[in-house]
């Protein structure tokens, strides 16, 4: 079962209140004007919306949309994070020291054929592209999250927890 409401995107007035089965708030034709949001049960349960739980579900999709959007730039899993993160301590240990050991980076010049000096200059490349890309995704997270926690109608909140991810491909030069 699945939970949504149907409002009015200029002024954020709650027209709907719906429920069916899993995909039919994709099937539900919108007045022109007008948005949908899927919620979970305990912000419909009630005459009130219950805004707490509202701002709830609204966080936890901010941060989901963010790691969709890092998604978009890098490899998921914690694993890879780790690996991206010990490879960039190693070229910029290297870059101040070169007799330092760098076994992550000697074995994929290795696998891939490549000097490690320049494999090197392709991490720290890669990584300090990656600045820009993840500073403008946690200030839109974290920015939306404030704006959420702040907003004190359903209107607001939800015009809140709505970002332009898009935007992340001209911060990306692409």
């Amino acid at each position: 079962m699945e939970y949504w409401i149907i409002y009015h995107v200029a002024t954020g007035e709650l027209l709907i209140r719906g429920s069916g089965e899993r995909g039919s708030a994709a099937q539900q034709q919108l007045p022109d004007g007008t948005a949908i949001i899927a919620v979970p049960q305990k912000v419909v349960a009630q005459p009130e919306i219950d805004l707490a739980a509202l701002r709830a579900a609204c966080i936890y999709s901010v941060d989901v949309e963010a790691e969709a959007a890092r998604g978009r730039f890098l490899t998921a899993g914690s694993g890879q994070a780790m690996t991206y993160t010990r490879k960039e301590t190693e070229a910029r240990a290297w870059t101040a020291d070169n007799s330092i050991a760098t076994p992550f980076l000697s074995a994929e010049a290795n696998a891939r054929g490549l000097t490690l000096a320049d494999l090197i200059a392709e991490v720290i490349g890669q990584a300090d592209a990656w600045v820009t890309i993840g500073a403008a995704i946690e200030a839109r997270r974290m920015g939306a999250k404030a704006a959420i926690a702040a907003a004190a109608t359903f209107g607001g909140i939800v015009a809140a927890r709505n970002i332009d991810w898009s935007a992340l491909d001209a911060a990306a030069g692409a």
